[in-house]
């Protein structure tokens, strides 16, 4: 999937670092970068974002033609979006 920005930010629309997804574990920014594009399409991506050891577990939230939308919610209730924009 080819991208031009990748967005990781709270539901009120507060931008976090995307490092924040994998506090103490192996994963990277590169890690994001790759599953992004080598996904064909939104679940494709879904699911290679959910074989890497990230804090948080993500859903698919919407998808279409310009951006795909992954959603996220931690053991506060906070929400959290990850936003790959084509």
């Amino acid at each position: 999937m080819t991208y031009t920005k990748i967005n990781l930010y709270l539901d009120n629309g507060i931008p976090e670092a995307l490092s924040n997804l994998w506090y103490g574990t192996d994963s990277s920014v590169v890690e994001i970068r790759d599953a992004v594009e080598d996904a064909k399409n939104g679940e494709d991506l879904l699911n290679r974002i959910q074989k890497m050891k990230l804090l948080r577990k993500f859903t698919l939230d919407r998808e279409n033609e310009k951006r795909v939308r992954l959603k996220a919610t931690d053991f506060c209730g906070n929400i959290s979006y990850l936003e790959i924009i084509r």
